[in-house]
């Protein structure tokens, strides 16, 4: 019954969206909220609905191996160890920047039940090489998918350690990533200011979208003073983005990516401000209620 009930309020609010623009819909991790997070499975799921734009995150291994993660350790939200025992909260971190991939590679991370995504699938799975994925991808997708791949670099006591220094981070991840060739297919996304403004110095021809949390609030103009250089993209937390900040983004050439959606009338309030894009964690619902 509740299947059948939202699928009937999308029907009613899509048919408020007649004359709105296309939107370009993005699986965060792939569809966090239909199947295991960051993995090649979550990948394929999101091709097979007719997603534009896939999400996820990197990390980087001991051995100095890209992995998909949006973790820079095993979370006890979904990771299982090899020996079958499951992560708890009050275990220690187990830092994936102190094992190399193949150790990294016995955990399962799509088996345990995700209380915050209820209706995920269950299936054994492994954080997967972003090289691998982008392989699977880019053989698998019927029409060329496009990629908004966050560095997950931040400031911390850990870093150098525990998790890569920006600076590692980026100049092991961004040459793998532009060996693919994706052309302008590939945005890197990253809430790490020194990360984006070396990545801009170093490869300049970059598309970059600057990612930013409610508490930074929605004075875009203001964020964008932290910056060396004017990001192709601006990527909030939705509730921040208003019709005004959209415009000024537009105004100074700047798309507008909000995250994380997965609320229908949320969707439509911020293709009502002007967003190109939404990120969302059901990218089936996005797909419902925006097109």
């Amino acid at each position: 019954m509740k299947k059948i009930a939202l699928f009937l309020m999308l029907s009613v609010l899509a048919s408020c969206q007649l004359g709105k623009p296309d939107i370009d819909v993005q699986a965060h991790r792939g569809g966090a909220g239909l199947m295991p997070e960051n993995t090649i499975p979550a990948m394929r799921h999101a091709l097979d609905l007719g997603v534009n734009t896939l999400e996820f995150d990197l990390q980087l291994s001991a051995d100095g191996q890209v992995v998909v993660s949006h973790d820079n350790y095993f979370h006890p939200r979904y990771a299982t160890r090899p020996d079958g025992s499951l992560i708890r909260e009050e275990d220690p971190k187990e830092y994936l920047y102190t094992m190399p991939y193949d150790s990294i590679a016995r955990y399962d991370v799509g088996m345990r039940p995700v209380d915050r995504w209820p209706d995920q699938k269950k299936m054994a799975v492994t954080k997967p090489l972003a090289s691998d994925l982008i392989d699977f991808t880019e053989s698998y997708a019927r029409t060329p998918v496009k990629y908004n791949i966050e560095i997950k670099s931040w400031p911390g006591e850990g870093e150098g350690t525990l998790w890569p220094d920006y600076k590692t981070f980026c100049d092991t991840c961004i040459p793998l990533l532009l060996s693919k060739k994706l052309g302008r297919r590939l945005i890197v996304q990253c809430f790490d200011v020194r990360a984006l403004n070396y990545m801009h110095e170093k490869w300049p021809k970059l598309i970059l979208s600057y990612l930013t949390e409610d508490y930074d609030g929605g004075d875009v103009e203001a964020l964008m003073k932290n910056l060396d250089f004017t990001p192709q993209w601006w990527s909030p937390e939705s509730s921040v983005v208003t019709p005004e900040n959209v415009a000024w983004c537009h105004q100074h050439h700047i798309g507008v990516v909000p995250w994380t959606v997965d609320d229908p009338a949320e969707m439509l309030r911020l293709v009502d401000c002007g967003v190109e894009a939404i990120i969302s964690n059901y990218p089936d619902i996005l797909i419902a209620t925006v097109r």
